[in-house]
């Protein structure tokens, strides 16, 4: 799926609307063949929708017309603030508590309860 870009998709709304074609461009073909049959219901409406588009956040467009994207985002953020500094000190402190168990310098006991008190 490729990416919709709301500056277009308010350029077709105001230069092609009357047929339509910032519908299809969007992906909204039964839209795009309404506005096509009725010629863009005498202009009004594709002005509308570009003047719509370009007050829109880009945010919402993208949660609207890019919902492919929206989501690979916010699984992008999620991951990144999972693993975020915080995390991955956890995870390099685990590591060494878990080397410092195999050497046997510490028991498990030990290591599970320093593990525990850092995963809080």
């Amino acid at each position: 799926m490729s990416k919709k870009d709301k500056i277009t998709a308010a350029a077709f709304s105001f230069f092609l609307g009357y047929f339509g074609v910032h519908q299809f461009y969007l992906g909204n073909a039964g839209k795009g063949l309404v506005y096509l049959f009725t010629v863009g219901f005498c202009g009004i409406l594709p002005v509308v929708d570009g003047v719509s588009y370009l007050l829109m956040s880009d945010d919402d467009f993208n949660r609207r017309f890019n919902p492919h994207l929206f989501q690979q985002a916010i699984l992008h953020n999620t991951f990144t603030d999972f693993i975020g500094d915080r995390q991955i000190e956890v995870a390099d402190e685990i590591a060494k508590l878990n080397q410092l168990w195999k050497e046997g310098i510490i028991t498990f006991e030990e290591f599970e309860r320093r593990k525990n008190k850092l995963i809080g």
